[in-house]
Formats: C-alpha cells, sequence, structure tokens
C-alpha cells in the first residue's frame, strides 16, 4: 500500500467522523482519483479491467451475529483472498453490498481497509431486513447516503426464486416476493431519482411481473436502474414476452435502465424448472445474434458481473473467466470496455470514463 492509499484510507475514516459538505467532497474526489489509477494500471498493462458491481459481501461481525448463517450453508467473505483474485483476473474495483448487517458500514470499513479497490455500497437487498420491512430498509439506505460516503446500492429482491445452491439443498428462505410497486419499491426508486445513486433489481422475468415494473419505470424516468441477470429466465413457460426485442424497447422508452450480465452458463440447468436459465446463449455457447445486436446497439446500458457471494466464493476465478470467454469476447473491443468498466464507471462516478 503506497503513500496515497495510506492517506486515503486516514481520509476515508475521518469522513464518516465529519459532515462538511466540503470535506466530504474532497474525500471523494481523492477517492475517484484512486480508483482511476488503479484503471488505468491495467489498462497501462495491456489488460481489460472489470468493475463488478454485483457482489454481496458478509462481514465476519456479521456471522458472529447471526449463527444462522453457517446453518443455512453460508459463510464470511474470504477478504483477503478475494483481494487476491483482484489481482490475479483484472478486477479493478469492486462493490460489496453488505447483507446481514444493519447498515452499509460495513461496506466503508472494507473501503478504508482498501480505499482504492473497493466501492463503498449500501446494504444488500438479498436478507430479511429488506424482505420483512422494505420501508424501513430504504429509509437507512437513505441515511448512509446523506453521509456522502456511498458510491452505489447494492441489490434489492423484488421477485427472487432460490439461487441454485438452495435450491439442491431444498432451502427456500429465498423464494421472496417484495411488490415493486408497493411502499417500499417506491421509497427505493424515488431515493434513487433524488440522489442519482443506481441501484440493482432481482426481478424474475414472467409476463405478469413486467407491467409493474415498466410502471415504476415510466413513474420515475430519473431513478438508475439495473436489471440484473438479463436473460435468466427460469421458468420459460411463464415468458412469452420477454427478449431482445423487448429489452430492446425498454431501452428506448426508459434512458436510465441498465442490465447486467451475470448469469449461468449456457449448460446450466436450473434444477426446480428443468430449464436452461440463460438464454443469452444458444445451445453451443454462442451469445444469441439478437442479444449480441442489441449490445452492440446500446452498449452503455449493459454491464459485466460475477453475482458473487460467499457460499460461491471459489467459483470466482470460472465466474470472471466466464464474463471474460463467453461473453465479453463476443463483442467489439469498443464495446468490451464499456461492458467491463467504463459503464459502471459512469455509474458510480457520475462522469464518462474519458473525462478528466
Amino acid at each position: 500500500m503506497d503513500r496515497r492509499t495510506t492517506l486515503l484510507g486516514s481520509l476515508a475514516a475521518f469522513g464518516l467522523l465529519c459532515a462538511k459538505p466540503g470535506f466530504a467532497q474532497d474525500a471523494r474526489q481523492l477517492t475517484v482519483a484512486a480508483w482511476r489509477r488503479r484503471v488505468q494500471t491495467l489498462l497501462d498493462r495491456g489488460r481489460l479491467p472489470l468493475i463488478d458491481l454485483q457482489a454481496t459481501y458478509i462481514a465476519e461481525s456479521s456471522v458472529q451475529a447471526n449463527p444462522g448463517i453457517v446453518r443455512s450453508g453460508g459463510k464470511a467473505t474470504d477478504v483477503a483472498q478475494m483481494v487476491r483474485w483482484m489481482d490475479d483476473l483484472d478486477i479493478a474495483l469492486l462493490a460489496f453490498a453488505p447483507a446481514f448487517a444493519t447498515s452499509g458500514e460495513p461496506s466503508l470499513a472494507l473501503h478504508r481497509a482498501h480505499p482504492d479497490r473497493f466501492i463503498p455500497t449500501t446494504s444488500s437487498g438479498e436478507f430479511a431486513r429488506w424482505w420483512n420491512d422494505p420501508v424501513a430498509f430504504v429509509r437507512q439506505s437513505a441515511a448512509d447516503l446523506q453521509t456522502g460516503a456511498y458510491y452505489f446500492m447494492g441489490e434489492h429482491e423484488f421477485r427472487h426464486y432460490p439461487s441454485p445452491e438452495q435450491a439442491a439443498t431444498g432451502q427456500t428462505a429465498r423464494d421472496i416476493t417484495v411488490d415493486i410497486q408497493g411502499p417500499g419499491g417506491q421509497a427505493l426508486f424515488e431515493l434513487s431519482a433524488r440522489t442519482g445513486m443506481a441501484f440493482q433489481i432481482h426481478y424474475e422475468i414472467e409476463d405478469k411481473l413486467l407491467p409493474p415494473l415498466e410502471a415504476m419505470l415510466q413513474a420515475h424516468p430519473q431513478a438508475r436502474v439495473i436489471w440484473c441477470h438479463l436473460g435468466q429466465v427460469r421458468y420459460p413457460e411463464r415468458n412469452t414476452r420477454y427478449g431482445p426485442a423487448y429489452v430492446r424497447s425498454l431501452i428506448e422508452r426508459f434512458e436510465h435502465l441498465h442490465f447486467d450480465l451475470a448469469v449461468a452458463r449456457a449448460s446450466f440447468v436450473y434444477k426446480p424448472s428443468g430449464a436452461r436459465d440463460s438464454t443469452l446463449f444458444d445451445e453451443s455457447g454462442r451469445v444469441v445474434e439478437g442479444w449480441r445486436q442489441l449490445i452492440e446497439d446500446h452498449p452503455r446500458r449493459f454491464l459485466a458481473a460475477s453475482d458473487y457471494r460467499p457460499a460461491v466464493e471459489k467459483n470466482y476465478p470460472q465466474q470472471i473467466g466466464h464474463q471474460r470467454q463467453e461473453i465479453l469476447a463476443a463483442f467489439t473491443p469498443v464495446t468490451q470496455r464499456k461492458l467491463a468498466f467504463e459503464n459502471a464507471w459512469r455509474l458510480i462516478t457520475g462522469s464518462d470514463w474519458a473525462q478528466a
């Protein structure tokens, strides 16, 4: 860790105690400058940096306070291992949204320890504090954002089926429905529109779920939404509308809607439905031409992402390899840069990468 990084960590720590707007702005400028240096270092080496915005962080303190995490197959994030992998895999920056915590503070602590790597991110809406009281959850996120210390909001589950590792063990706790048009959804979209802070949604692809989302996008046109898992259809019989043409229509109507590419390989089968759920690929593993052309036509709206969570941490190198080899490789070099880091950079900093 060089002197500039040490100074940045000290400023990040002090910034939590100092609410003066001028100081907060100075701290943000130093943070963004450190991030830019890290990205540029990879570019100077001839590498393609990734900024990974979809990752769930579980701090050791959260595991100690919530023994049920381990009983349900979870674990704390191995931060040292993730730091090594970031270097090995050319991951420039990572947005770790903390789960099982009362606020986004674990993300700030991680940023203080590694200020040139980790993006301060509000809590992950992938656990009971969001499911049980989404309004209170958003209220805490709003309080976090008021500190000026955060750059991104985590993933929020509105309709979510059990993840593959949970389905394999018969766990149903993540079979979640939160009304996207309910008070929590309204508060979240309004918070994003008011602050300009981007957030992620997990929202299964089914005909009956599309009109409520469209209504929210129409009602909150300034909300910066990232719909995770492009083309992930876990129950094909429940979808007749969603595909490249439908997504194109959304992009053309809603200027702040984005999609991430955190999807499984072509061969993956979601066991509860028996379906090959990643419609981004054909059976041979190539990106379907309709999807490829859509992304080339609108390259600023899509982002590479891993969907990291501690329960499947060991798969992180394979997930990043999949992003690079099966997804990014299908696109032109200019589009690759946008998907890999430029779009994420714009969402977390508010500026295009090319701007000084």
